[in-house]
Protein backbone atom coordinates (compact mmCIF):
# COMPACT_ATOMS: atom_id res chain seq x y z
CA UNK A 1 0.00 0.00 0.00
CA UNK A 2 1.37 3.46 -0.93
CA UNK A 3 2.46 5.62 2.01
CA UNK A 4 2.10 8.92 0.11
CA UNK A 5 0.01 10.46 -2.65
CA UNK A 6 -3.35 10.08 -0.89
CA UNK A 7 -6.01 12.78 -1.11
CA UNK A 8 -9.01 13.47 1.11
CA UNK A 9 -12.33 13.09 -0.71
CA UNK A 10 -15.02 13.44 1.96
CA UNK A 11 -15.93 12.89 5.57
CA UNK A 12 -18.96 11.73 7.51
CA UNK A 13 -20.25 11.55 11.07
CA UNK A 14 -21.73 8.07 11.49
CA UNK A 15 -23.51 9.11 14.71
CA UNK A 16 -21.90 6.37 16.80
CA UNK A 17 -19.01 3.90 16.70
CA UNK A 18 -20.47 1.97 13.78
CA UNK A 19 -17.55 2.12 11.35
CA UNK A 20 -14.05 0.70 11.22
CA UNK A 21 -10.86 2.14 9.79
CA UNK A 22 -9.92 0.10 6.73
CA UNK A 23 -6.24 0.64 7.56
CA UNK A 24 -5.90 -0.05 11.30
CA UNK A 25 -9.31 -1.53 12.20
CA UNK A 26 -10.13 1.04 14.91
CA UNK A 27 -13.84 1.60 15.57
CA UNK A 28 -14.93 4.95 14.15
CA UNK A 29 -17.65 7.48 14.46
CA UNK A 30 -15.97 10.04 12.18
CA UNK A 31 -14.85 8.55 8.90
CA UNK A 32 -12.79 10.03 6.08
CA UNK A 33 -12.77 8.81 2.47
CA UNK A 34 -9.30 9.02 0.96
CA UNK A 35 -8.11 8.05 -2.49
CA UNK A 36 -4.82 7.16 -4.16
CA UNK A 37 -4.45 7.26 -7.96
CA UNK A 38 -3.04 3.72 -8.15
CA UNK A 39 -4.59 2.13 -5.06
CA UNK A 40 -8.19 3.37 -5.05
CA UNK A 41 -10.31 4.61 -2.16
CA UNK A 42 -10.42 3.71 1.53
CA UNK A 43 -12.45 4.77 4.55
CA UNK A 44 -10.18 5.64 7.47
CA UNK A 45 -10.14 7.48 10.77
CA UNK A 46 -8.73 10.91 11.56
CA UNK A 47 -5.20 9.80 12.46
CA UNK A 48 -4.78 7.42 9.52
CA UNK A 49 -6.16 10.09 7.17
CA UNK A 50 -3.68 12.70 8.40
CA UNK A 51 -0.81 10.22 8.16
CA UNK A 52 -1.61 9.03 4.63
CA UNK A 53 -2.48 12.46 3.19
CA UNK A 54 0.54 13.96 4.98
CA UNK A 55 -1.67 16.83 6.14
CA UNK A 56 -3.68 17.78 9.20
CA UNK A 57 -6.86 18.26 7.15
CA UNK A 58 -8.79 15.51 8.92
CA UNK A 59 -7.88 16.53 12.45
CA UNK A 60 -8.50 20.23 11.69
CA UNK A 61 -11.83 19.40 10.06
CA UNK A 62 -12.77 17.22 13.02
CA UNK A 63 -11.88 20.00 15.50
CA UNK A 64 -13.96 22.55 13.55
CA UNK A 65 -16.87 20.11 13.31
CA UNK A 66 -16.85 19.36 17.05
CA UNK A 67 -16.70 23.09 17.88
CA UNK A 68 -19.63 23.77 15.56
CA UNK A 69 -21.70 20.96 17.10
CA UNK A 70 -20.95 22.30 20.59
CA UNK A 71 -21.86 25.86 19.56
CA UNK A 72 -25.12 24.62 18.03
CA UNK A 73 -26.03 22.70 21.22
CA UNK A 74 -25.32 25.75 23.39
CA UNK A 75 -27.35 27.99 21.05
CA UNK A 76 -30.52 25.91 20.99
CA UNK A 77 -30.43 25.39 24.76
CA UNK A 78 -29.30 28.90 25.64
CA UNK A 79 -30.94 30.76 28.51
CA UNK A 80 -30.82 33.82 26.23
CA UNK A 81 -33.89 32.53 24.42
CA UNK A 82 -36.86 34.46 25.78
CA UNK A 83 -40.52 33.69 25.26
CA UNK A 84 -42.88 36.63 24.92
CA UNK A 85 -46.46 36.61 26.26
CA UNK A 86 -47.68 36.27 22.66
CA UNK A 87 -45.72 33.02 22.22
CA UNK A 88 -42.76 34.34 20.24
CA UNK A 89 -39.26 33.07 21.07
CA UNK A 90 -36.55 35.69 20.68
CA UNK A 91 -32.76 35.83 20.84
CA UNK A 92 -30.05 38.20 19.70
CA UNK A 93 -26.86 36.74 18.20
CA UNK A 94 -24.09 38.48 16.27
CA UNK A 95 -26.09 41.71 16.44
CA UNK A 96 -29.09 40.10 14.73
CA UNK A 97 -32.44 39.89 16.49
CA UNK A 98 -34.01 36.55 15.61
CA UNK A 99 -37.50 35.36 16.45
CA UNK A 100 -39.65 32.27 16.13
CA UNK A 101 -43.41 32.21 16.29
CA UNK A 102 -46.02 29.48 16.13
CA UNK A 103 -47.72 29.30 12.74
CA UNK A 104 -50.52 26.78 13.11
CA UNK A 105 -48.87 23.57 14.24
CA UNK A 106 -45.51 24.68 12.78
CA UNK A 107 -42.94 27.37 13.54
CA UNK A 108 -41.74 30.28 11.41
CA UNK A 109 -38.57 32.31 11.87
CA UNK A 110 -37.64 35.91 11.25
CA UNK A 111 -34.72 38.30 11.59
CA UNK A 112 -34.66 41.97 12.54
CA UNK A 113 -38.41 42.27 12.05
CA UNK A 114 -38.48 40.44 8.71
CA UNK A 115 -40.69 37.36 8.70
CA UNK A 116 -39.41 34.32 6.82
CA UNK A 117 -41.49 32.27 4.39
CA UNK A 118 -40.62 28.73 5.49
CA UNK A 119 -42.34 26.79 8.27
CA UNK A 120 -40.48 24.28 10.44
CA UNK A 121 -42.02 21.21 12.05
CA UNK A 122 -40.53 21.78 15.50
CA UNK A 123 -39.19 24.60 17.63
CA UNK A 124 -35.82 22.82 17.60
CA UNK A 125 -35.76 22.78 13.78
CA UNK A 126 -36.50 26.51 13.75
CA UNK A 127 -33.73 27.24 16.29
CA UNK A 128 -31.26 25.17 14.26
CA UNK A 129 -32.16 27.08 11.09
CA UNK A 130 -31.59 30.39 12.85
CA UNK A 131 -28.21 29.19 14.08
CA UNK A 132 -27.16 28.03 10.60
CA UNK A 133 -28.44 31.20 8.92
CA UNK A 134 -26.56 33.49 11.31
CA UNK A 135 -23.34 31.43 11.60
CA UNK A 136 -23.00 30.97 7.83
CA UNK A 137 -23.14 34.73 7.30
CA UNK A 138 -26.28 34.42 5.19
CA UNK A 139 -28.36 36.45 7.67
CA UNK A 140 -25.96 39.40 7.71
CA UNK A 141 -25.73 39.38 3.90
CA UNK A 142 -29.50 39.12 3.48
CA UNK A 143 -30.19 41.92 5.96
CA UNK A 144 -27.52 44.21 4.44
CA UNK A 145 -28.97 43.68 0.94
CA UNK A 146 -32.48 44.27 2.23
CA UNK A 147 -31.40 47.50 3.94
CA UNK A 148 -29.75 48.67 0.71
CA UNK A 149 -32.88 47.91 -1.34
CA UNK A 150 -35.11 49.75 1.13
CA UNK A 151 -32.79 52.78 1.04
CA UNK A 152 -32.84 52.76 -2.79
CA UNK A 153 -36.65 52.61 -2.82
CA UNK A 154 -36.81 55.50 -0.37
CA UNK A 155 -34.40 57.58 -2.47
CA UNK A 156 -36.46 56.92 -5.61
CA UNK A 157 -39.68 57.76 -3.79
CA UNK A 158 -38.21 61.01 -2.50
CA UNK A 159 -36.68 61.83 -5.88
CA UNK A 160 -32.99 61.59 -4.92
Amino acid sequence: MPQSGWGLLASDDLGDLSGNCELCGTELRYIFAIEHPTWGAMAVGTDCCDRLTMTTEASEYHDRYIKLVDMRKRFVGSSKWKQTPSGFFTIKRAGIAAFIFPNGDKFRVGFDGVEGKVDYDTLLDAKLRIFEFIESGEAATYLANRKKKLAERLRRKLGF
